[in-house]
């Protein structure tokens, strides 16, 4: 293969002139010459095969003079094409450094431009003693040979590289594909063999390439399809050009493989497209979900090291690359008025809309969990938070420090500029890897936050060393999937997380809750517990103090609880529902004892979640209180403290915990939960020791409140 530098200095060789001239070309390479110190050098050189956790078919270019300077990309799941948003179609706007301009009814955009936009598979070198400029475009096809929509399916990788030479003031050019062997291997990517050679061939653009302030400017349209690019011009009904990696005709790719059914599809430009571009650009659109993206070039990242001091070690890192990013406005946002705000991060083979889109395809298939309460907008819009979702730049991306951390603070600065975020009502969540980098970019940037839930926290998560500083002390949600085969729930403490949780974090997070995802799944738990999730922010903001309950009597067929407060002072309250006596031990609803012990502290939620399919949901209610969280079933014995093991949860890809596991904890109610006219009862005694509060139980017949007190484990 020609490299770059070769190819410039052969730019017009004899024989590509001479079928320029028989084709009836003018080649002008020397007409009003420019001097060189007044043309752009060129750009760096293509590194290589790199897994990048984003990628584009599209790019939409606006014919219409006024928003010629935005673009928008529409994006697919790079580590397995055959996936489809189901839930909501992303359009990246992006805003060129560069404005274009019509030339006789052609679009002209800096090649400057064109190179970021398809970063880093673009590279150009420029002569400016022969007035010209030499191309190289790196393009990956991949296909899923296995195991399509799981999270490691067999990919097929096949490499084409499009090279071509251009000159100034000339339509004229010659460009050459060559495309490489398949692979599976994305690591062996760039150690393929050609397997088609590709020859010059000659091509004509719709204008001459031109120069203004020192920059190169191209014909969009004809320039692109020498490169090996679909062009779909709708100019005269849409306004819009597309430029597309793949056509809808070509099945080379899996982006239009008929095989893959539902959802978005990657068709340049359809009506629905142009109706939100149009609405984009003319600010009829300002709330829901919008999609930006910023190019980083070189960027100095935290090395994840520090010195002898503790100091950071910084690194120079060539991102080279368009990060994009997901931006929820609730509808009820208001610029005049300072917005709560949570980051949420995606992890190792998601991208910035995995978090949106997952944990949507689970919420559809199980009872919505407050009404009309749905998606993950839903409860954005519920509790009004902005949510920002950015991008990790590449496979299992690392949060705390390198690129992922830059990435999130500038996307948090550039969200600040335009909506109005309250410092004070700024939150974390995150999922796997995103899970880890919660915690990751929280102990870093503590200040930032008021409080953080991770979820399934992947491998890059903190040890017990790690976790010191203002984190300590930061209020947390922590919670596991019992079927995770991801993140185990049980086993090591580097692959799970329920044994991480235990060595590393229990005794050290001073304001933490622990929650188990009975069934839980790695993608779908988050889903699980959004409503929690949401709960327990507002109830870090809530300055209204806890009640401060010590301890309560009830007795059976009396609708009236004695309740001691701290200082010692006392009183009866009524309640909604009678204890019962069941099998000797006393009842009482659930709903009572959110009354007495303060609904905003005593939470009380149902939770499903599905492993493989919806038909496998698992139902329980979670209570959380006093900062234990509870898993019971209604009409079983089931119990299941926070961050306890049970026979079943996962231990690795092939294996669970057995029954008679030394590690499992052996408590149960000692009657069923039950519930009773919409209710549900729990044995209030045993039920309350797990959260620390003790509860007493009159004598029957005894005529008043003198039974002996049940102290809290």
């Amino acid at each position: 293969m020609n490299t770059l530098h070769d190819q410039s200095k052969r730019f017009y060789s004899a024989r590509q002139l001479a079928c320029c001239l028989l084709l009836g070309w003018t080649v002008t390479l020397f007409s009003a010459p420019i001097a060189a110190a007044d043309l752009e050098p060129g750009s760096r050189a293509i590194p290589g095969y790199l897994d990048y956790s984003y990628d584009k078919n599209s790019v939409l270019f606006n014919l219409n003079d006024r928003y010629q300077q935005t673009v928008f990309f529409d994006t697919f799941y790079p580590f397995d094409p055959s996936l489809r948003y189901n839930n909501a179609e992303a359009l990246v706007r992006y805003q060129l450094e560069h404005k274009p301009y019509s030339q006789d009814g052609v679009l002209m955009v800096a090649l400057s431009d064109l190179r970021k936009i398809y970063a880093p598979y673009f590279s150009y070198k420029v002569d400016a003693d022969k007035q010209g400029f030499a191309v190289e475009h790196h393009f990956f096809r991949k296909r899923i040979a296995a195991g399509s929509g799981s999270r490691a399916p067999l990919v097929e990788y096949t490499k084409v590289v499009w090279q071509g030479s251009y000159s100034l003031a000339s339509k004229a050019a010659t460009a050459s594909s060559a495309t490489y062997a398949m692979t599976n291997d994305r690591n062996a990517i760039d150690r393929a063999a050609i397997a088609e050679p590709g020859r010059p061939a000659a091509v004509a653009l719709d204008a001459s390439p031109a120069q203004r302030d020192g920059r190169i400017f191209v014909p969009l349209a004809s320039f692109m399809k020498s490169l090996g690019k679909t062009i779909t011009d709708d100019g005269a009904s849409s306004g819009y050009l597309a430029v597309s990696h793949v056509g809808p005709t070509d099945l080379a790719d899996d982006l239009f493989n008929p095989r893959y059914q539902g959802g978005y599809s990657n068709t340049p430009i359809t009506a629905g497209r142009v109706q939100t571009m149009n609405g984009l650009l003319s600010g009829e659109i300002t709330k829901g979900s919008l999609w930006n993206a910023f190019y980083f070039g070189d960027v100095t990242v935290y090395s994840g090291k520090v010195d002898a001091n503790g100091k950071d070690i910084d690194k120079l890192v060539p991102v080279d690359r368009l990060m994009p990013y997901r931006l929820y406005i609730p509808k009820n946002y208001r610029a005049d008025q300072p917005s709560r705000f949570s980051f949420v991060l995606h992890g190792s083979t998601g991208n910035e809309n995995a978090p949106f889109e997952r944990p949507n395809d689970h919420l559809k298939n199980q009872p919505t969990p407050l009404p009309a309460v749905v998606t993950v907008e839903d409860f954005a819009d519920h509790y009004n938070y902005i949510l920002l979702s950015p991008n990790g730049w590449t496979r299992n991306p690392r949060w705390g420090d390198g690129p992922g951390e830059q990435v999130m603070l500038y996307a948090l600065d550039a969200v600040k500029k335009s909506y109005n975020i309250d410092a004070g009502k700024t939150f974390i969540f995150g999922n796997s890897a995103g899970g880890a980098g919660t915690m990751n970019f929280a102990s870093r940037h503590a200040s930032l936050f008021k409080a953080m839930a991770p979820t399934a926290p992947g491998t890059s998560k903190p040890l017990a060393a790690d976790l010191k500083g203002p984190i300590l002390d930061m209020p947390a949600l922590i919670s596991c999937n019992t079927a995770d085969i991801t993140v185990f729930y049980a086993g090591t403490p580097t692959s799970s997380c329920q044994t991480w949780y235990q060595q590393n974090v229990k005794d050290k997070l001073r304001q933490h809750t622990f929650v188990t995802v009975e069934n839980g799944h790695h993608s779908y738990g988050p889903a699980s517990v959004n409503q929690m999730t949401f709960d327990f922010f507002e109830r870090v903001l809530d300055k209204t103090p806890a009640s401060h309950v010590t301890a309560v009597r009830f007795a059976p067929g009396q609708a009236l609880a004695q309740v001691t407060m701290a200082g010692g002072t006392s009183k009866s309250e009524a309640i909604s529902n009678v204890p019962a006596m069941r099998n000797g031990i006393l009842t009482v609803a659930l709903d009572d004892l959110a009354a007495i012990y303060g609904p905003a502290d005593f939470k009380v939620y149902d939770v499903y979640a599905y492993n493989r399919t919806p038909s496998d949901l698992v139902a329980v209610k979670t209570i959380i209180f006093n900062r234990v969280a509870v898993n019971i079933k209604v009409g079983e014995r089931f119990l299941r403290v926070g961050g306890m093991v049970h026979a079943g949860d996962t231990i690795d890809l092939k294996a669970i915990v057995p029954v008679g596991d030394p590690a499992i904890d052996p408590r149960e109610l000692s009657i069923p939960a039950q519930k009773v006219d919409g209710k549900v009862y729990v044995p209030v005694v045993e039920f309350m020791q797990l959260f620390g509060k003790p509860v007493s139980v009159e004598r029957i017949n005894a005529g008043d409140w003198s039974a002996a007190s049940v102290p809290a484990e």
